[in-house]
């Protein structure tokens, strides 16, 4: 470790148990997997956390399965060695930092995913002898994450309060507030299961229906569970709070304004239960284990009463970002012909507007949705593009902001009745 090290470099080294050997993937440098080497950590990120992003060749997925599960081949992974007491940074266990206590108990996995000036790290955490953690620890990256954490530790807790019935074995709980470096640290039950992400971005997933319908049908049986037993009053259907305020500002011209606020209005026509709405529900934030979605996690913009409309639109606006993320500009994307790669928008125009499997398994799932709570299948456009806003709202990179903010004037100055369900 050296002085020139960046801040969030120093941060996740300082982090790990001092004498202990760790994997680093994808490089010892920049990972966003750091995993204790011990045989039943490496097993559970090579079965429940191993994939390649689509700005990695996708060779690379089962060049790492073989290097994680082969001994002989292991050796090529990079490695950390974590100097203990006497080396160039102390043990992580100090005054005011309950969490090097508790990292000194077993294996971990630390995962840097995120690279927002907000972020934070995650750290799971395993009983001895576990194959499975039992703990996770979100720890803000600086003072602009502790507002994160402190909202989801509040929302965590009054979603506990919720009769949540068979929905509530997917929703994290609240083990306690820790302290680290001066600044709160979340700490939670891990739950059980597979990112639908991790499957997402596998060779091949979601270029096939089966998977695709697959993760469609768990999505929609939990958020069916979740919402049924949250129902309460109605309310007419609107954006999110303070997306209006926010977006309006980041659009170019006073047609896409008045675009925004025509939305509004047409949501407006309709009213709905409110229901609990997580409000981050995509493929990231959801595990899967044996068909069902066995864990929901990042509660940071939960509600107790929200638009049932939030979560399926999500789903929808985030499942369909990335579909044309691994082929080449111009070109049309495996799986799905009727997708060219290289507009934003392209793939969540195709998916509202579009022919083939894709759209009318979007459709159908919006469609259901909307059954529920007796409205039309036609306000399922209208759904989506309110999430859409509520993405271009709350992204803080310039460049996302942008993509999001030119997709929803993209797909919002579309006609109304050239959707159909």
């Amino acid at each position: 470790m050296t002085a020139a090290a960046p801040p969030r470099d120093r941060m996740w080294r300082e982090l790990l148990p001092p004498g202990r050997r760790y994997v680093a993937l994808p490089s010892r440098r920049h990972p966003v997997v750091v995993a204790e080497d011990r045989a039943p950590v490496l097993s559970y990120v090579r079965e429940s956390l191993l994939a390649v992003p689509p700005s990695l060749p996708a060779w690379l997925y089962p060049a790492a399965r073989a290097a994680l599960a082969v001994p002989a081949v292991r050796r090529c992974v990079p490695r950390l060695t974590v100097p203990g007491p006497g080396g160039d940074h102390g043990p992580a266990g100090t005054a005011d930092n309950d969490i090097g206590r508790l990292l000194a108990a077993g294996p971990l996995v630390l995962l840097d995913h995120s690279h927002d000036p907000n972020a934070r790290l995650i750290l799971l955490l395993f009983p001895p002898g576990s194959a499975v953690p039992a703990l996770a620890v979100k720890v803000p990256t600086g003072p602009g994450g502790v507002p994160g954490i402190v909202r989801e530790a509040a929302q965590l807790q009054a979603m506990a309060t919720l009769p949540l019935d068979e929905a509530r074995s997917a929703v994290p709980a609240v083990v306690g507030l820790l302290r680290h470096d001066g600044l709160p640290a979340l700490a939670t039950t891990a739950l059980p299961g597979v990112p639908m992400l991790v499957a997402y971005h596998r060779p091949g997933h979601h270029a096939r229906p089966a998977p695709v319908r697959a993760d469609f049908a768990a999505a929609a049986a939990w958020l069916a569970a979740l919402q049924s037993v949250t129902a309460g009053e109605s309310a007419p259907l609107d954006l999110a709070p303070g997306v209006a305020e926010v977006l309006a500002p980041r659009l170019d011209d006073e047609r896409a304004r008045e675009e925004l606020r025509a939305l509004r209005r047409r949501l407006r026509r309709y009213c709905a239960p409110l229901t609990a709405v997580h409000g981050d529900f995509w493929p990231g934030n959801i595990l899967v284990r044996d068909g069902r979605v066995s864990g929901v996690v990042d509660w940071e913009h939960a509600r107790t009463a929200g638009s049932p409309l939030s979560d399926p639109a999500r789903f929808v606006v985030a499942y369909s970002e990335y579909l044309d993320r691994r082929t080449r500009p111009g070109h049309r994307v495996p799986g799905h012909p009727g997708l060219v790669s290289g507009q934003p928008g392209a793939a969540l125009a195709y998916a509202l507007d579009g022919t083939g499997w894709y759209p009318r398994l979007v459709r159908g799932f919006l469609a259901a949705a909307l059954r529920r709570f007796g409205l039309p299948p036609a306000c399922g456009r209208d759904a989506v593009l309110a999430e859409l806003a509520a993405v271009a709202a709350e992204a803080t990179d310039p460049e996302f902001t942008r993509a999001q903010t030119q997709a929803f004037v993209r797909l919002s100055s579309t006609e109304e009745a050239s959707w159909s369900p």
